[in-house]
């Protein structure tokens, strides 16, 4: 399964750290590149931070979520992107 039908998944499930676990791996491999891609994950890392915020009950969720907003001009940037951040707007905390 791709990796980010297992992000969908997992978040389907509310496993929104291990979601974040899957995202943050792809991150990291190009998170000191010049690849826009970078923002676009970290936007999606963080939609899924706030989630797990908020499901534990602790403030600062909105903060968080402001992040996965803040990178959204990326997201057009590979269509499987694109599709996970629409999937993941239904899921506002």
């Amino acid at each position: 399964m791709e990796k980010f039908e297992i992000f969908k998944e997992l978040i389907i499930k509310e496993k929104y750290f291990e979601a974040h676990e899957i995202l943050e791996a792809e991150w990291h491999k190009i998170r000191k590149s010049d690849n826009d891609l970078k923002w676009a994950l970290k936007g999606l890392i963080n939609a899924a931070v706030a989630m797990e915020i908020k499901k534990r009950k602790r403030d600062g969720y909105k903060l968080v979520w402001k992040n996965f907003e803040k990178y959204e001009k990326y997201y057009d940037l590979d269509e499987n992107i694109k599709k996970t951040a629409e999937f993941v707007r239904k899921y506002k905390p």
